[in-house]
């Protein structure tokens, strides 16, 4: 997420009254009118309950433009936890 989502995704949630969970937060920023982008990054987080701003800043996902999920793993990688989770390896 890069410092123009989190100026609006903060601006949406300005006078959003925590704790809250993941719909209480997209519902309130629906109403608020924030931009289709703020609302994807806010769909992408994981449920849950909400405390504090820090803790939606820290659950959307960095450049994910929007998917909400970390950057593929390298195919080394994943061939290397295929070997590791195989039985007496």
């Amino acid at each position: 997420m890069d410092s123009t989502d989190w100026a609006g995704l903060a601006d949406a949630l300005a006078d959003f009254e925590f704790p809250g969970d993941k719909q209480d937060i997209v519902d309130h920023i629906r109403q608020r009118q924030a931009d289709e982008r703020t609302v994807e990054l806010v769909r992408a987080m994981p449920g849950g309950t909400y405390h504090t701003m820090s803790e939606v800043q820290s659950s959307v996902a960095p450049n994910t433009g929007g998917a909400g999920r970390a950057p593929a793993r390298s195919a080394r990688n994943q061939r290397v936890d295929q070997y590791r989770r195989r039985p007496g390896a």
